[in-house]
């Protein structure tokens, strides 16, 4: 395997023993995770070693020796620690599971072992997840997405807890405790006060021309230009703790209804939905489709529905809601003949509304909603609109149904929206999050809900 001097100084310093705690801050494709995917299995050889050497002291009392590795889901944990440290094995190593070393992730066991050393896996977004920590004694601890787990004031007491589970093996030349994350927000994100300024760890600091795979010129600009410029760029992948500021969505492609229907075949329809009793609620379609032109899988922002009681002048109630989502429902099977709409995501703050439409037979998902899930969902449609692989229809939109007829408006609300969402800079540099206005954002909130749960189960373009 190929690596980069400082892939190398990161991989030396995980496997040689006394170097407790390594912090790693690095941008998106810089190649951090990959390298320490690959030192995780020479340190539990070097870990063997050394055990099997001090057994030969009669004296000496027998370990056995446990890690834990820790990301923000299972489901990430997966694609990013678990899909790489396989393939190394298979690929580099030509090891067979079952036979050089075990991985199971499955529903219930989930964990690595190899050389007699086992790692297990586990989720960190909840604040539960800390008592899922197995309550063995770790020699090694990995925490990837660090700073991300941080972010919510819900986790971070049982985030300081987890040098709790190492104790026993304090001074022991094996200990290692490694955290690995992206930029989350400025100077003043709480992870960046507590673990990076006042800890004497190693510290890397990972770019993408720290990857060697990014050998070209072109593929790191392409790397680069994942990211709209503006902060988020500047977060993650120049990886400075900047503040969020101006408006969010910087670049929006639009099309024209004619153009779509001539150049895209629909595969599927989704709908995000962001409820509310006083507020807007919407119902946000997305259309999975080809482009027919290039052969590219996008994600485009297709009808949309949006009553405002304080624009109309009503009251609705949750029946009427789940009457007026049945006709919406039912207007797009109509207007896209043989397309199934087989995804409706709801806020997840909305309960009555869901158990309305529980009564009335009308199966959806509840959406991930909580702090983190914003940013994280924000900054995947900003990279979406940068690469030109979600976009939208302009058109006037649904603001309600009398029968099966449409009454529409005589602009487009959501995009009226997406073009005025803009940072809460006062509220970033305060708390040192990125985040963001909560006015006029209902159909933000419904596009990320749907757009999240297409990227959860791998049905949105990947960037």
């Amino acid at each position: 395997m190929i690596l980069s001097k400082k892939q190398i100084q990161l991989y030396n310093d995980i496997i040689s023993p006394n170097v407790p705690n390594i912090s790693v801050l690095g941008s998106t494709q810089s190649g951090k995770t990959y390298d320490i995917c690959f030192a995780l299995i020479q340190y539990a050889k070097a870990l063997y070693d050394y055990e099997k050497e001090q057994r030969k002291d009669p004296s000496y009392i027998k370990r056995e020796y446990y890690g834990a590795i820790i990301g923000w889901t299972t489901e990430t944990i997966k694609s990013n620690i678990v899909d790489n440290i396989e393939n190394i094995l298979t690929n580099e190593y030509k090891f067979k599971n079952g036979k050089e070393y075990i991985l199971k992730y499955g529903m219930q066991d989930k964990y690595f072992k190899i050389y007699g050393v086992r790692f297990y896996f586990f989720g960190f977004n909840t604040n539960l997840s800390f008592n899922k920590i197995l309550g063995k004694p770790l020699i090694f601890c990995w925490v990837d997405e660090a700073a991300r787990i941080y972010t919510s004031n819900n986790l971070r007491a049982s985030f300081d807890e987890i040098p709790g589970r190492q104790m026993s093996f304090s001074g022991h030349p094996y200990y290692k405790r490694i955290d690995s994350f992206n930029v989350e927000g400025s100077q003043n994100h709480p992870y960046k006060k507590e673990y990076i300024d006042k800890r004497n760890w190693k510290q890397y600091i990972f770019y993408p021309y720290d990857n060697p795979v990014l050998n070209t010129e072109e593929k790191i600009k392409e790397a680069v230009n994942a990211f709209p410029s503006g902060s988020l760029r500047e977060q993650k992948v120049f990886n400075k703790w900047v503040v969020a500021e101006g408006k969010v969505f910087n670049k929006i492609p639009l099309i024209d209804r004619q153009y779509f229907e001539d150049n895209y075949l629909i595969r599927e329809i989704g709908i995000g939905c962001d409820y509310g009793s006083v507020n807007a609620t919407t119902f946000c379609g997305i259309a999975l489709c080809q482009n027919t032109l290039n052969g590219r899988w996008e994600l485009v922002l297709i009808d949309t529905y949006y009553h405002d009681p304080k624009t109309e002048g009503d009251t609705p109630t949750t029946e009427y809601y789940s009457n007026q989502l049945k006709l919406f429902i039912n207007y797009l099977h109509d207007k896209y003949i043989g397309i199934k709409v087989n995804t409706l995501v709801i806020d997840s703050e909305a309960t009555h509304f869901c158990n309305r439409l529980e009564v009335d037979g009308i199966r959806h998902e509840i959406a991930k909603k909580n702090n983190l899930s914003v940013d994280k969902s924000v900054q995947l449609m900003q990279s979406l609109f940068e690469k030109e692989l979600l976009k939208k229809i302009e058109q006037p939109t649904i603001r309600y149904f009398i029968g099966d007829k449409p009454i529409y408006a005589g602009h487009d609300i959501g995009l009226e929206e997406l073009q005025s969402y803009h940072y809460d800079k006062i509220r970033s540099e305060k708390e040192g999050i990125n985040a963001y206005v909560k006015d006029f954002d209902h159909y933000c909130d419904g596009t990320r809900y749907i757009i999240m749960e297409y990227s959860l189960t791998g049905r949105a373009p990947i960037v």
